[in-house]
């Protein structure tokens, strides 16, 4: 099912368009100037990481699971080992329980979603925008307001529950004969679809519930006459002796309706807007690696020399060195996300000062081609050597051989950009 909605799209002219170019012109440089502060920053943070998981991996101590010894009280250690609890984690509502160290619960409703797709399109000389909205019936994990569709007869009838999402955890986790902190409890993951036992049954207190390859369906309420209605309309006062036989039959048929068996609607195969399912996952015991300070039988964050903190548990066991290997992988990622950040801040910016440029040649096409890439050519020449710059200042104090390097490669951008001017520039 799709509906199109068409509008005009206004023409612009060559002069508004120009005004438009200057006026992007403000928004070009504090885009351009922003990039600035965003690179400094990431390469300080992470600069300072680097440090700070160098100083870790220096100091961190490798510790056994089995004891706790005082002589590491402290330290910046390293334990791996089972993490497990006794506790049973229960879902009253459901009658779920199991021997694990976080339970969740995933509720989702069955409705309609629209979707959009635009597009622009040339007719009769004039330019158009077609959008295209469709829709599909999804299961939602929230809820979708249908008011709003462009196309009617898509209801998302509110569903009417008495639970919803839920996580639970266990109160003690050991780690050998360690004790996990709540917060680092909370940070253990792996979690896996909930294993079910063979008899388990949905309570009845879920009216209509189905359970099928460890998936609760829960039919939608449809809306049915009250048999309690039906006899309060038939015993009405009655005028006539005619108007009682006919409370009399309405009664019988109310009461007949109420007991005719309902056929059975598989959820899981036959899905009804409304219709709710309810997934549950756990986090069992299993094995972990852990590098935090220790402090009596528990773990807490280890304060750098830097005043910030190191904490870090995966799961699975791994040797410190593969855990700072991670850390130190992961900050250089984090770091180049940040670069190609700051460095299209810059780039974008400098288009949009270029702007006015390739609007002033747009009436003529033969020139907007080659003005337009001779602009972007320029924005990304420029704005890379003012990245490059930017990185090599941030880094030139903590990685002096690297700053340096840094910075013959951004003059050497702009040396080349100096003399290609002064060759355009040059009588033939």
């Amino acid at each position: 099912m799709a509906v199109t909605e068409v509008r005009e799209v206004e023409s612009v002219s060559w002069i508004k368009r120009l005004g438009n170019s200057f006026r992007g012109v403000l928004v070009g440089i504090v885009l351009f100037i922003a990039g600035f502060p965003v690179l400094f920053c990431n390469e300080s943070r992470s600069v300072a990481t680097a440090k700070r998981l160098d100083e870790g991996a220096g100091a961190v101590v490798p510790v056994a699971a089995d004891r706790v010894d005082g002589a590491n009280e402290g330290k910046l250690v390293h334990v791996s080992g089972l993490a497990t609890t006794e506790e049973t984690l229960v879902d009253d509502q459901f009658g779920v329980s199991a021997k694990a160290i976080k339970l969740v619960r995933e509720v989702e409703v069955y409705q309609w979603v629209e979707h959009s797709d635009t597009r622009r399109v040339k007719k009769g000389g004039k330019e158009y925008e077609e959008t295209t909205y469709s829709y599909t019936l999804e299961w939602c994990s929230k809820p979708v307001d249908s008011q709003g569709f462009k196309e009617k007869g898509h209801d998302n009838s509110p569903a009417v529950l008495a639970f919803g999402d839920r996580e639970s955890f266990a109160a003690k986790v050991t780690l050998g004969a360690f004790s996990l902190s709540a917060e680092d409890i909370r940070r253990i993951g792996g979690e896996a679809p909930l294993a079910f036992p063979a008899d388990y049954k949905v309570p009845e207190s879920i009216a209509g519930a189905q359970f099928l390859n460890g998936t609760v369906y829960i039919p939608a309420a449809e809306a049915a006459p009250s048999v309690a209605a039906a006899v309060a309309a038939a015993v009405a006062p009655a005028t006539n002796g005619v108007a009682a036989a006919g409370a009399t039959n309405a009664v019988a048929e109310a009461a007949a309706a109420a007991a005719a068996p309902v056929a059975r609607r598989e959820v899981a195969q036959s899905p009804k807007v409304g219709d709710v399912r309810v997934t549950f996952k756990a986090v069992v015991p299993h094995d972990i690696s852990i590098v935090e300070r220790q402090t009596g039988s528990t773990f807490a964050p280890w304060t750098a020399s830097d005043g910030k903190d190191i904490a870090m548990l995966v799961s699975g066991l791994r040797t410190a060195d593969q855990m700072f290997a991670s850390a130190k992988a992961a900050n250089n990622t984090f770091t180049w996300i940040l670069r190609l950040v700051g460095f299209l801040m810059m780039f974008v910016g400098l288009k949009m000062v270029f702007g006015p440029i390739a609007t002033l040649v747009d009436a003529i096409p033969i020139l907007n081609g080659i003005v337009s890439m001779g602009v972007s050519l320029v924005a990304f020449l420029v704005a890379a050597v003012f990245a490059l710059v930017t990185i090599a200042v941030s880094w030139i104090v903590v990685r002096p051989v690297l700053g340096v390097a840094l910075l013959v490669v951004a003059g050497a951008i702009a040396v080349c950009l100096f003399m290609k001017k002064n060759q355009a520039s040059a009588p033939k």
